[in-house]
């Protein structure tokens, strides 16, 4: 019974086979629509230009920097942080998230470029606003997509809108909030989609794709040593941060030594020749203050240079191992695999045609 039952599947499989390449017309029209819409495709698009660039990040080793206060700086009243290394620490990993974040690609975005194509300098955000690159069939289906809001607003109140209030930059920072516009919002994803960074353990590979060959790779660069930059700080403001906070201790302990220094010199002065067991106390007493101050501003100065030290230390170390190259010729469209894709797309297409019409005609039976 089982293997009665398998030769019936079997028999139904090449059967409904055999009814769908019945229809080699349909399958053969479908093929063929989805070859010209793949020519359409491919002819059509946009070239654009890949260039690629290696960089190798040398993690620096952190360690705790003021170990060696211990109950000196409590005498003193100070309280120095303890600055750990994973506090300061950017994962390769994060590189991603930085180069797409909104304030990164709005700076890239307002950078000028040659374009060729233009025969002007343009920025990347003039030029994506103007040129919307994309194939004929895509401009047509987003076309066809923005009629709706073409006629909701021609019949939509004619109340004027409220107009965007334009801060200056200390403005901006003062609030805390920054304004982008329809056309930034679109640059940033056309941008987000043709610049990408991989993490190769150590090493990292930064793509970008752009129009002409030679703007791709300024834009590599640029972007490179924006990202560079932007690590080098994340990781030596905090050291800066640190740095300053020492220099005040030391200014605070000094004038505490200085004091203590005084206090000492003025008593003995005016305590010479006089023997009696209270001066002896005040004298020990104020001698025990001046070592301790002393201690404490000569540890302070001795962690001052650590401190210093360490944000050498802490300062990143990027290899260029792959400076960014002018392409020598376009990586899109890639118009042989968009051609046998859209055919083989649209013979998809016949062949469910082909089984709706078949189930149709065994329901209607």
């Amino acid at each position: 019974m089982p293997s009665n039952d398998q030769s019936k599947v079997e028999l139904n499989y090449l059967e409904l086979i055999q009814k769908i390449f019945s229809y080699k017309r349909r399958l053969l029209a479908f093929t063929l629509a989805g070859l010209l819409l793949g020519i359409l495709i491919a002819f059509t698009s946009p070239k654009e230009f890949t260039s690629s660039s290696l960089v190798i990040l040398e993690e620096s080793e952190s360690s705790g920097q003021f170990g060696q206060m211990g109950a000196l700086a409590g005498l003193a009243g100070i309280s120095i942080p303890q600055m750990q290394g994973d506090q300061t620490r950017l994962s390769a990993e994060l590189f991603p998230d930085v180069i797409h974040s909104r304030d990164f690609m709005l700076d890239i975005m307002k950078e000028e470029f040659f374009f060729q194509s233009k025969g002007k300098k343009m920025t990347l955000e003039e030029y994506y606003a103007e040129e919307r690159p994309g194939n004929i069939v895509k401009k047509t289906i987003d076309f066809i997509f923005s009629i709706p809001a073409r006629i909701i607003n021609v019949f939509s109140s004619s109340e004027p809108a409220p107009a965007l209030v334009e801060a200056s930059d200390s403005e901006a920072v003062e609030l805390g909030y920054v304004a982008v516009t329809s056309q930034e919002n679109y640059v940033l994803r056309q941008l987000k989609e043709r610049i990408t960074i991989e993490d190769q353990m150590k090493l990292i590979e930064l793509n970008v794709s752009m129009p002409e060959p030679k703007i791709s790779a300024e834009v590599n660069a640029l972007v490179l040593e924006r990202l560079i930059g932007y690590v080098t700080n994340y990781k030596t403001v905090k050291q800066k941060i640190n740095l300053e906070f020492v220099e005040e201790r030391v200014d605070e302990a000094q004038v505490k030594f200085q004091e203590s220094q005084l206090k000492l010199a003025s008593f003995r002065d005016s305590n010479q020749g006089i023997i009696s067991r209270r001066a002896m106390t005040k004298e020990e007493q104020l001698q025990f203050e001046f070592n301790i101050s002393f201690n404490i501003y000569n540890t302070l100065k001795q962690e001052l240079e650590q401190a210093t030290i360490q944000l050498k230390r802490e300062t990143p170390v990027f290899t260029v191992m792959e400076k960014a190259s002018i392409p020598l010729g376009p990586s899109k469209p890639n118009k042989p695999l968009i051609i046998v894709f859209s055919m083989f797309l649209g013979f998809f297409v016949g062949v469910l045609y082909a089984v709706y019409r078949i189930l149709l005609s065994q329901i209607t039976k």
